[in-house]
């Protein structure tokens, strides 16, 4: 009988290599404490409303910072970089003379909204020039240490997190940085295929229940049975719950792939908190520039991949850190590159992130003996902010020392919410609202206050004005679903006289509100007083449904009309306003 050559293309090469891959994520959980698998029952909870979430995206083989964020108004840049210095314009620029890479063209839009912080000048004093050595303190923070564990492994010890709260896309074995004492990490392939997960072939379906029955043999096939069995069963459970992450519309290849599922697994809600992924490449000795042009392209589109990809409701809980063992020495070697240097960049990105320059511009004029740039900033202080004022964790106690911290994250404005500053005009009023229970946000943090406000959202804040009043029955309009959140608020506004919908038995409570309704709503709901003289908006005719609602805006000083002696009856209404309107309403309080 001739021998079969099994391919990675057969079916048997197939089984082989999503074996391979479910023990590639059972990898993460080798080497911590036995009672690990005690915790499998109660993997893959969400989120708690507190929590937040970071990536770390680590730059392997040192990223020169230079060329990341040029000094190009600096004339010694140029002098000393000679071909490898950037071209720039005046587009790129960041202030104080830098410049981003302009293949980093997404990146510099996230900083002009104020959601990138450049750290410059971030090292460590042993100036360690050793990739393995160098990343190894990089990812533990604890240089020196036999057998480290890493920053955010520690961190995530320390929060007793579960089993799918760390995880590491890619290749290879579990990151230091995520490796801690107790807690275990999958670690995920980049493409799918997952241990167990695709049952569409019988030979799969029944080898997976199979493997899945292995799981309750326990100690009955011998003294490591427990463990053996209840991997497999982990393993197999894993992957039921992360292969949703897989979505066809995942870019095919690199960083953008990579952080993209790594937004995925985010958006399932299984409790994913300390992610990490990695971009190889920047040990750049020689080619340096087309080398360096390509990686910060592709840096560029994994960042703007990952957002893409990360649901609202996530986006304001989570941030991305991205570093680098070392950076680059200033002079270029003879072959075209730099070689290992010291100082470098670090960044943080995300809508919570205190945006801007950080740390100290390393000076061109005032290099070590090595001829690299000295650093400022300890990376470790990096970690403190992220420990301390993102994570809510105590820093010292992780890192083992106390770091002074930059103030890398933006604190909340008036009700907690990050988007509304203390002093913008709405501050006082959204504060309010927030102390009242009139309003808990659009997401967690967010108020949305430049947002138009919905007829739902009208409704929900009018019925919870006036205390939240129970017994209306559910309004008979066919677009307001009985289980809607804000049902009972227009039932009571129905019953109450304050609304009768759009018109054929409809409320369209996802049409925005003008200047006009607003205007109604509110006298309606205050028992449509009279006796308010004219207002005299030039927009505002007689006999109007709205017209006697603005006279009495004016009157009571809740509203002062828009610019040239208008009230823009038909323009619509911000929750800003809406904020605005209401706290005015209930006589502007403290």
């Amino acid at each position: 009988m001739n021998a079969t050559t099994i391919t990675d293309d057969h079916k048997a090469g197939i089984a082989r290599r999503r074996f391979l891959q479910g023990a590639l994520a059972l990898g993460g959980a080798a080497g911590v404490s036995p009672g690990w698998l005690d915790r499998v029952a109660s993997a893959g909870p969400p989120l708690g409303p507190s929590e937040r979430i970071i990536v770390s995206v680590f730059l392997f083989g040192g990223n020169d910072g230079l060329n990341t964020l040029v000094p190009a108004e600096d004339g010694r840049y140029r002098s000393a970089r000679g071909q490898l210095a950037v071209d720039v314009t005046g587009a790129t620029s960041v202030g104080e003379g830098l410049h981003l890479h302009p293949a980093l063209a997404r990146l510099k839009s996230r900083f002009d909204a104020g959601q990138v912080a450049l750290v410059r000048g971030v090292g460590e004093s042993s100036k360690d020039h050793s990739h393995f050595s160098s990343r190894a303190t990089w990812m533990s923070a604890q240089p020196g240490v036999a057998n480290p564990t890493g920053w955010l492994g520690r961190y995530a010890d320390s929060a007793g997190m579960g089993e799918l709260s760390a995880v590491s896309i890619g290749w290879g074995e579990v990151p230091l940085v995520l490796k801690g004492n107790t807690t275990p990490t999958t670690s995920l392939p980049p493409n799918g295929g997952l241990f167990g997960a695709d049952r569409s072939e019988s030979y799969e379906r029944h080898a997976m229940e199979a493997l899945s029955r292995i799981g309750g043999a326990g100690g009955g096939i011998g003294p490591f049975g427990s463990v053996v069995s209840g991997s497999i069963e982990s393993a197999v459970d894993t992957a039921q719950q992360i292969s949703p992450a897989y979505v066809p519309t995942l870019p095919t290849e690199g960083l953008g792939l990579d952080l993209a599922l790594a937004a995925q697994v985010i958006n399932l809600d299984v409790g994913a908190r300390v992610l990490s992924v990695s971009l190889s490449g920047f040990d750049s000795h020689s080619s340096m520039r087309p080398d360096h042009d390509n990686l910060m392209a592709e840096l560029d589109a994994g960042i703007d991949a990952f957002f893409a990809n990360l649901a609202p409701q996530f986006a304001g809980r989570t941030s991305l850190l991205v570093s680098s063992e070392f950076g680059r020495r200033v002079r270029p070697n003879d072959s075209g590159g730099t070689d290992h240097g010291a100082a470098g960049l670090a960044m943080l990105i995300g809508p919570r992130v205190n945006g801007g320059l950080h740390g100290v511009q390393p000076s061109l004029g005032d290099l070590d003996r090595r001829g690299d740039l000295k650093h400022h900033v300890d990376f470790r202080s990096i970690y403190a902010s992220v420990l301390d004022d993102w994570l809510g964790a105590d820093h010292t106690a992780i890192l083992g020392s106390s770091y002074f911290k930059p103030t890398l994250f933006r604190t909340p404005g008036p009700g907690g919410f990050y988007d509304v500053g203390a002093n913008a005009y709405f501050g006082p009023a959204v504060g309010w609202l927030a102390t009242q229970g009139i309003t808990s946000g659009t997401w967690a943090g967010e108020f949305s206050p430049h947002a138009a406000v919905t007829r739902a959202q009208m409704a929900t804040f009018l019925w919870r004005y006036r205390g939240s009043p129970s017994g209306s029955p559910v309004a008979a309009f066919s677009d307001v679903p009985r289980g809607a959140y804000y049902a009972a608020a227009v039932g009571w506004l129905a019953q109450t006289g304050i609304t009768s919908g759009t018109g054929s038995g409809r409320f369209s409570p996802d049409d925005p509100v003008t200047r006009a309704q607003m205007a109604a709503f509110l006298w309606r709901l205050e028992g449509s007083p009279g006796g308010a003289p004219p207002a005299g908006f030039s927009d505002v005719p007689s006999g109007r449904y709205f017209t006697r609602a603005v006279d009495w805006l004016l009157h009571r000083g809740i509203t002062a009309g828009l610019s040239r002696g208008r009230y823009g009856p038909g323009e619509v209404i911000t929750r800003a306003q809406m904020a605005t309107f209401l706290w005015r309403l209930a006589g502007s309080p403290a």
